[in-house]
């Protein structure tokens, strides 16, 4: 007995709410709701709001794990209204009924409808006309999206992190190319999994977790809070769409209409374009390789790694949420973010 609720109190250690200052449930214009969550800076130094985006399988609790880590304290602390966007699927971002076995969404869904959704809400929350987007792996390639069919009017600039348009086959996607492959009521079931196996896969330093956070610099407290706390069950048809765009060499949208990735040359906004140097998700030379098709005049490429000045080579996750990105990363992204401002 005494074993097992020290067991539970150890599982319950890592339970965590993040720290935001407000939450606004964006409507939508099929019936949804989106989450954001706003971090107020003590002195507002910039004009733009910045909206920051998850990825597959992901939440904003990436970017608010406590302890100086991740994107929306720092960059709120940098003198930016910072918005994490919870898109659809996960969290409270459901319509009213709630969630039920019979809902999906695509990948069309979200960088058609809850991105501008988004965008719009932070621009209206803030007295802006416009905002800075912040998307890691599926919420910057949702930018690409949005912006080569017009739904990105809202969106002045982008950081994209970890988001190529077309994503190899030898890419270590959980749901997608790695476990867990399997199907139930309509989800690919990520939650339970990583809320029991995640904190000890962390403080064990597993390589079972190398393609999210790279055990060697990721901090095991704040990785094993993201996997209790933030992971969620994902929908079906995203991931099918996910496996369509790998198995094909395109990314395109759910019905075939538009290939998003042929048309990368009608992305003009400004953009950096971040790939993490040992990202196995979504490896650095797919990234860079849709960084080149841009069309943008203004456009800069940052390879998160030691070939590129640091101290480390990244992984996936940790390339925002970890101790060195802190020192090393993510000054780089405020600095542009600035001049970008």
């Amino acid at each position: 007995m005494a074993g097992a609720l020290g067991l539970k109190a150890w599982y319950g250690s890592f339970d965590w709410c993040t720290t935001e200052d407000e939450v606004c449930s964006v409507p939508t214009e099929d019936g949804w709701h989106i989450v954001l969550h706003r971090y107020r800076p003590t002195r507002r130094t910039h004009s733009h709001p910045l909206v920051i985006g998850h990825g597959f399988a992901g939440s904003h609790y990436l970017h608010d794990l406590g302890a100086g880590l991740g994107m929306a304290r720092f960059l709120a602390d940098h003198g930016w209204e910072t918005f994490t966007v919870d898109l659809r699927g996960r969290g409270d971002s459901f319509p009213d009924r709630g969630d039920r076995s019979s809902l999906q969404w695509s990948f069309d869904d979200l960088a058609l409808t809850d991105l501008p959704s988004a965008a719009a809400a932070a621009c209206e929350a803030t007295g802006a006309e416009s905002c800075l987007w912040v998307g890691h792996e599926m919420s910057g390639q949702a930018l690409y999206a949005a912006a080569v069919s017009g739904r990105a009017e809202n969106v002045h600039a982008a950081v994209t992190i970890g988001a190529p348009a077309v994503t190899p086959p030898y890419a270590a996607v959980p749901g997608v190319t790695a476990p867990p492959r399997g199907r139930k009521a309509g989800r690919v079931p990520f939650r339970a999994g990583a809320r029991l196996a995640g904190p000890v896969l962390a403080f064990t330093r597993s390589r079972m977790l190398e393609s999210s956070f790279r055990a060697g610099i990721a901090d095991p407290r704040a990785v094993a809070r993201y996997f209790r706390n933030g992971v969620p069950d994902e929908s079906e048809l995203l991931a099918e769409q996910f496996a369509a765009w790998i198995e094909s060499a395109a990314m395109t949208s759910d019905d075939g209409s538009l290939v998003y990735s042929d048309h990368l040359d009608a992305v003009t906004l400004p953009v950096l374009v971040v790939a993490a140097a040992a990202d196995l998700q979504r490896p650095p030379e797919a990234v860079e390789a849709t960084y080149r098709a841009l069309g943008s005049s203004d456009k800069t490429f940052l390879r998160a790694g030691i070939e590129g000045g640091m101290s480390v080579d990244f992984g996936h996750d940790d390339v925002v949420t970890s101790i060195p990105a802190t020192r090393e990363v993510l000054p780089r992204l405020e600095a542009w973010l600035s001049a970008h401002d």
